[in-house]
């Protein structure tokens, strides 16, 4: 019984992803695909979280709009060359960073994962070291209480990335230079914020994290509006 079910659900599963196939078939942006000369041309370079609970559509539709880096914890050491990829070579005006509530790999990094496979261990390593750095730089003290704690501990760890990418002097003048935008958001997926299931919070952008100040930054729209941490500092 136990087999069956599984192939019958494997079945299904075969069926769905044909549909989809032939859905983006169908509905292939050729027109404008063609007038960019085949090539690509992405406006966003997105670091993301593996998590399927965090598709890339969340900031929309993602053919030849973002340049998608994602692993777990969404960790730039772990993807430098794809992310510097997007900035560097496809000039990408904007760089999101994005965090997510209950993330199993800020969760699974303040654990023993010594028995893990090699190469779990090593991206939760990066995770680990990205959080015991941030926590160490920025003072601040983490809750114990669960249904916040590891909030708060993505949202350091989107500083933290931000921290480490504008440590790249390219991507540093070209900041400087007002080339490049980085945003650093988290996705509420579990009303932590108290404000909605789903709902996307900016908590830093270029480095800043003073949510008065980044509510002031003008031009930016929902993302300033959207402005909200659980952690100060």
């Amino acid at each position: 019984m136990g087999t069956s079910a599984t192939k019958t659900d494997n079945a299904l599963l075969i069926k769905q992803l044909g549909d989809s196939m032939l859905a983006f078939e169908k509905e292939f942006p050729l027109s404008s695909f063609q007038a960019g000369g085949f090539k690509q041309h992405p406006s966003v370079t997105l670091l993301t979280c593996s998590d399927s609970r965090m598709p890339v559509e969340i900031f929309g539709s993602s053919f030849n709009y973002i340049f998608a880096v994602e692993n777990i914890g969404n960790q730039f050491r772990t993807a430098e060359g794809s992310v510097l990829y997007g900035l560097h070579h496809l000039h990408t005006p904007l760089m999101i960073i994005a965090g997510h509530t209950d993330c199993g790999a800020i969760k699974a990094a303040e654990s023993n994962f010594l028995e893990e496979p090699l190469g779990i261990r090593n991206e939760l390593s990066v995770v680990k070291d990205s959080l015991e750095k941030i926590i160490h730089q920025s003072g601040v003290t983490v809750t114990d209480n669960p249904d916040l704690r590891y909030t708060q501990l993505s949202e350091l760890n989107v500083d933290m990335q931000i921290d480490l990418l504008l440590a790249n002097e390219h991507v540093f003048n070209l900041v400087g230079d007002n080339k490049l935008l980085v945003i650093g958001v988290m996705v509420d997926l579990h009303n932590i914020y108290e404000e909605g299931y789903g709902r996307v919070y900016t908590v830093n952008i270029n480095g800043e994290t003073d949510t008065d100040i980044l509510k002031s930054f003008t031009g930016l729209g929902m993302f300033g509006e959207q402005a909200k941490r659980l952690t100060h500092y």
